[in-house]
């Protein structure tokens, strides 16, 4: 039986697109088709077996079997599962400034209807992308407790913005396979969310795409993703666009990570003080 022997611990948006596209075209490294799994979270009672068949096509040239679901380090019983099925698995993660990530997460659950009100209203509410995926510290230190510290690797958003080779190299390392030149493309953590052409279609969108993982159909996602034909049809060439910053908003998710911000400052001896300027 073949399963995944490196996981993304990682919230998401905090780069985990972009690392999904760096891991997805290199040799050594073999992901599954559709990003996410969803095995620990959503689809546990499906069996190991259902599990490894996400991994069937990886062959011994595949060093790194990854598992790029965004949420297993952040829900304590996902976590414990992994734990016992994979003892040796080893973490990674990308981090970005929470107050940032939760903004880009509620335009994102507004966008596909998984979010209606306001965003004080929805934070504690909404879908757990934003609701819980900001508590880095507990799953940091969850993984270690899990997994040990040795077998976790920290990434920063602000780094795969600002030296995206540096941080690619330093992922290679981690999986232990051989560095390599990123493409001029994938040369920074970029918004890769599209916008449909027409603006209802969003949540429609998703809602598919959560339907074809719940019919173990990711393969069949991943194919509709990268289908030149689906893109022109659906998408338009134009990015999403952003709501404009609320000073509220920003004043309210600055004070709701403030001890967030101190607490990994100490957890991971680093100065983060520049998240505690506006996002």
């Amino acid at each position: 039986m073949t399963l995944p022997n490196y996981f993304y611990g990682g919230p998401p948006k905090a780069g985990s697109s972009w690392i999904y596209s760096l891991l997805a075209t290199h040799p050594q490294v073999f992901v599954p088709d559709g990003k996410y799994v969803q095995f620990f979270t959503d689809f546990y009672d499906r069996g190991l077996e259902w599990y490894a068949g996400c991994y069937e096509d990886a062959g011994p040239e595949h060093i790194a079997r990854c598992d790029l679901t965004t949420d297993y380090l952040f829900v304590p019983e996902a976590a414990e599962r992994l734990a016992k099925h994979i003892p040796d698995a080893r973490i990674f993660f990308s981090l970005r400034n929470p107050a940032e990530r939760d903004w880009s997460a509620y335009q994102h659950l507004l966008r596909t209807g998984q979010a209606h009100g306001p965003l004080e209203t929805e934070a504690d509410s909404a879908h757990r992308l934003l609701s819980s995926c900001s508590a880095y510290s507990d799953a940091i230190e969850r993984a270690w407790r899990l997994f040990g510290r040795e077998n976790t690797h920290i990434l920063w958003f602000d780094d795969i913005r600002s030296e995206p080779q540096v941080a690619a190299d330093s992922l290679y390392e981690f999986l232990g396979v051989e560095k390599r030149p990123i493409r001029q493309e994938d040369s920074g953590a970029k918004n890769v969310a599209r916008a449909a052409r027409n603006t209802r279609l969003n949540g429609v969108l998703k809602q598919g795409a959560i339907a074809l993982r719940a019919a173990g159909l990711s393969k069949v996602l991943g194919k509709l993703k990268n289908s030149a034909m689906i893109d022109k049809v659906l998408f338009s060439a134009d990015r999403v666009p952003k709501l404009r910053d609320r000073p509220e908003a920003q004043a309210f998710l600055a004070k709701r990570h403030a001890a967030e911000i101190d607490r990994l400052e100490t957890l991971l001896s680093r100065d983060l003080s520049d998240w505690r300027a506006h996002p």
